[in-house]
């Protein structure tokens, strides 16, 4: 389904970028993981095997991003896919109304940065890349189902500007054979959430009772990037176990 395909994964070194990138190579794709840390992409890039690439590239600075995912393109003799999945919490709790009113302008700023500029931006190099090479490629946009809850904060914004990005950016394309859609995780067993290696699966405002898995998010990844998926438009697809219903 996929094997041949060329893919760019940022924040790949961990996490769901980790998991997807894995996945991806375990199909039969040549694989480039960024991510801001050297030394991260390398033990990441061992440990995935399969020749993947590493490609330094900090999502937020998005003067860059054409440079970059040109420069992923060229380490990867072409451009299939790419997986948006870099992104960071802000850094006031959300759920906590003394904690959201102290939010400041550069903790907002920063959120918005990586998870909507860097997205947008990364998302257009890549389209120019694959209009330019005449390629039927793959944008999958990895948000939250923060972006479809009332909106609090910086990271609950970001992400809801992601999914109607994607919604947007898939009719769009979607003449020219280039799908964009994206994933809506809800609290996934990874770092950002807080939860490490031996830690219980359990959740409790998760109606099916635990985490997801990062590699239950790859293979809905998977499944949306292939040629099964291939009247999927613009959809952001939740997969939360019931977090988002609840």
């Amino acid at each position: 389904m996929l094997r041949g395909n060329k893919a760019i994964v940022t924040g790949g070194s961990r996490g769901i970028g980790y998991a997807i990138a894995k996945a991806l190579a375990e199909e039969g794709c040549s694989v480039v993981i960024t991510g801001r840390n050297g030394e991260s992409l390398k033990a990441a890039a061992e440990k995935l095997g399969h020749g993947v690439k590493t490609l330094v590239f900090d999502a937020g600075d998005i003067a860059l991003a054409e440079a970059k995912i040109n420069e992923g393109a060229s380490l990867l003799g072409g451009l299939d896919i790419l997986v948006n999945n870099a992104g960071i919490f802000a850094q006031s709790d959300e759920w906590v109304k003394d904690t959201l009113l102290a939010t400041t302008p550069e903790q907002w700023e920063a959120v918005m940065n990586i998870n909507t500029s860097g997205l947008f931006f990364a998302m257009q190099a890549a389209v120019k890349h694959m209009r330019k090479n005449g390629v039927k490629g793959n944008v999958l946009n990895v948000t939250s189902v923060a972006g479809h809850e009332p909106v609090r904060g910086a990271y609950g914004a970001s992400k809801a500007a992601s999914t109607a990005l994607t919604r947007g950016w898939g009719l769009m394309f979607a003449d020219e054979g280039i799908t964009i859609n994206g994933i809506a995780p809800g609290p996934v067993a990874t770092e950002m959430n807080g939860w490490h290696e031996g830690d219980p699966m359990e959740h409790s405002r998760i109606p099916f009772g635990r985490f997801s898995t990062a590699d239950e998010i790859a293979k809905l990844a998977i499944y949306l990037l292939s040629t099964d998926a291939a009247m999927v438009c613009g959809e952001t697809v939740t997969i939360d176990g019931g977090y988002s219903i609840r």
